[in-house]
């Protein structure tokens, strides 16, 4: 999943419904060197076909319409095995991250989160030197 060697890996996709959220993630990721694709809901990232892109790590909040983030993760655990996923939430709700921790997420960030929170989680998710060891979320 991870195509260039030379740069920063792969393409971030960043799933938000909210578009405000979705442009701002995506300067956020842009600024520190990925290439960003931006989804407004799970189906709309779900049309896309994941194996043969350069998707190199997901994150979508949990809230996204139709089809939860929880869910898009679920899916992804089969369509897209080990592709690593960032869900994040507004709520401050235990559940929810338990359920995203049984899932295989990479971490769970409450809204508002740390700029550099969001990217030491990437950095670690595509493997890069320099990610966090610990991140308080």
């Amino acid at each position: 999943m991870i195509d260039s060697p030379s740069g920063p890996a792969g393409t971030v996709f960043v799933v938000d419904d909210d578009p405000s959220v979705r442009r701002s993630l995506e300067r956020l990721v842009k600024s520190a060197g990925w290439t960003v694709r931006t989804f407004a809901s799970a189906e709309e990232v779900l049309g896309e076909e994941l194996a043969s892109t350069s998707c190199a790590c997901l994150i979508a909040d949990v809230h996204l319409g139709r089809m939860s983030g929880l869910e898009l993760q679920a899916v992804l655990n089969t369509r897209a095995p080990g592709l690593p996923v960032i869900l994040t939430s507004g709520l401050d709700n235990p559940e929810l991250e338990l359920e995203a921790c049984q899932l295989g997420t990479v971490t769970f960030l409450r809204k508002p989160f740390e700029p550099g929170a969001l990217l030491g989680w990437i950095r670690k998710a595509l493997g890069e030197a320099g990610s966090p060891s610990h991140v308080t979320v």
